[in-house]
């Protein structure tokens, strides 16, 4: 059972360019939300992860879109996005 509740924001900097959700940060689960004024599609997944449309890999969240993960660390976590600056918040359960 989750002990207590964290939360961020991470963007891409760079298209193309798998990032980590957070630097190393132990948890049970969390929720990731594409960013409601993103104007584009990001790509969650594992390290690797690509938003490109035909051939990406990862799950597509439209902006708004949410989906949660059972993991045991957010460093295990990648976002990509399909224009420079464009992110997700999360919360997640330690």
């Amino acid at each position: 059972d989750p002990t207590g509740l964290g939360h961020g924001v991470k963007t891409v900097s760079t298209i193309g360019s798998d990032e980590a959700l957070a630097g190393s940060t132990a948890c049970k689960w969390v929720i990731i939300q594409s960013q409601t004024d993103n104007t584009d599609k990001i790509a969650v997944g594992a390290t690797g992860v690509d938003a490109t449309v035909a051939t990406g890999t990862g799950i597509i969240l439209y902006p708004g879109e949410a989906t949660t993960l059972l993991v045991d660390n957010l460093a295990d976590v990648y976002i990509d996005a399909l224009v420079a600056g464009e992110g997700v918040r999360y919360i997640y359960g330690s």
